[in-house]
């Protein structure tokens, strides 16, 4: 084995396991600051804002000879997808730089983690977000009054309103791209672990908007590769009727130009997973990375639309849907008045089952999906504090 891996190995804080928390874990087998003292003290703060960022690897099925098994990001984080972690990073980021209040915009689960990260320290938190994903959030999450909600009608106003919210306050941008990718080594520590310890598999899928995890991820897999062997290929799954990304690697497929970005949907009630709304996530600079993980991996993106996901749900596994299959491995995706509230980590599931049907993963492949989100309970009952429209209206 090679130094690095044992190094990496050797840092692994033990008192904690990846199922309660892949922050205080890995903390200290990732550099974040060039000087130990600023590195150690920033450790310190992950200490003081890790609540519950739990990971673990669970066999799903076996479909057309292919092995599915998945990273399930949802069950034991504490705000049930993945951005519990960014919560974390983040809020401590915000710590470390004396914030006291900070202000962001999201489709609902970053603003949700950083809302709930940041109340826990004593942070006054502004969330700006498309008023249609409302029932997309849980009350309690908001009921503090140093957590500000503000709801926007047109989602495309979204950026520009939480801009304007942060020069009318005088509040500072988090979370900063960097510390986005930061939150993802995480993730990538946990898999390190895993492949050292014996994991295998040939491909990694995920829901994709700005591509922040996988390009975390690899950073962190691409640093062990020697110990590795290879690195599986990755594969991002994007929905047909916000897929930027995919036009801006994939050009014309899609029926857009070479390069062509954007989206023509209004409501994020069209879109298959509403949390990921912004049509130009490629505004963060990660496509180069994206398209070099991609031609490193030898990996690919393919979308998903409504038909597509229509299957996944009708479809049946050794005579049982797709829900029951999850929830016998032991994830318990919520339905609520018989519509699944949140689909994020399910697109992931149906793009990998969809290019297995179409023989572009062939038989033998063994494939770890991420699961990034939908064992949250949201009652979907909160009241924003104030709508931009008539917040604006009444400078």
């Amino acid at each position: 084995m090679n130094s690095s891996a044992s190094e990496f190995l050797g840092a692994i804080d033990r008192r904690h396991s990846g199922e309660q928390s892949v922050v205080l874990r890995y903390r200290n087998c990732l550099r974040f600051e060039e000087s130990p003292a600023d590195d150690e003290a920033f450790k310190g703060l992950l200490e003081r804002t890790s609540i519950r960022e739990g990971l673990r690897i669970l066999p799903l099925l076996t479909y057309r000879d292919v092995e599915i098994s998945v990273l399930d990001e949802t069950s034991l984080m504490h705000t049930h997808t993945l951005k519990s972690i960014d919560g974390a990073v983040s809020i401590a980021r915000s710590l470390q730089r004396g914030y006291q209040k900070v202000a962001f915009e999201s489709g609902g689960n970053t603003g949700t983690a950083l809302s709930i990260y940041g109340r826990r320290v004593g942070l006054e938190t502004y969330l700006v977000l498309p008023g249609e994903n409302l029932s997309l959030l849980d009350s309690a999450a908001f009921e503090a009054t140093t957590t500000h909600l503000i709801a926007v009608r047109d989602r495309h106003r979204v950026k520009q309103v939480a801009s304007e919210l942060r020069k009318r306050e005088g509040l500072p941008k988090v979370p900063q791209p960097e510390w986005r990718l930061e939150a993802s080594t995480f993730i990538g520590s946990f898999l390190l672990e895993a492949m050292l310890s014996g994991l295998r598999f040939d491909i990694l899928a995920q829901t994709i908007s700005a591509a922040f995890a996988p390009i975390g991820i690899f950073r962190v897999l691409r640093q062990h590769k020697h110990d590795l062997g290879r690195l599986p290929s990755f594969l991002g799954v994007q929905q047909a009727p916000n897929c930027p990304m995919y036009r801006a690697l994939r050009g014309t497929d899609t029926g857009a130009g070479a390069g062509e970005v954007g989206s023509e949907i209004d409501s994020t009630g069209r879109l298959l997973t509403r949390v990921m709304y912004d049509a130009s996530p490629q505004s963060y600079g990660t496509v180069e990375e994206l398209r070099g993980i991609l031609g490193e991996t030898k990996g690919d993106l393919t979308l998903v639309d409504s038909a597509d996901f229509r299957r996944l749900l009708e479809d049946e596994f050794d005579g049982a849907g797709i829900l029951d299959v999850l929830a016998a491995a032991g994830v318990n995706i919520f339905v609520r008045e018989g519509e699944i509230v949140e689909t994020t980590g399910l697109l992931a599931l149906t793009g990998t089952l969809k290019e297995i049907a179409a023989g572009r993963i062939a038989a033998g492949t063994r494939v770890l999906v991420c699961l990034t989100s939908g064992t949250g309970r949201p009652d979907g009952k909160v009241v924003p504090e104030a709508w931009a429209e008539e917040w604006e209206a009444g400078d």
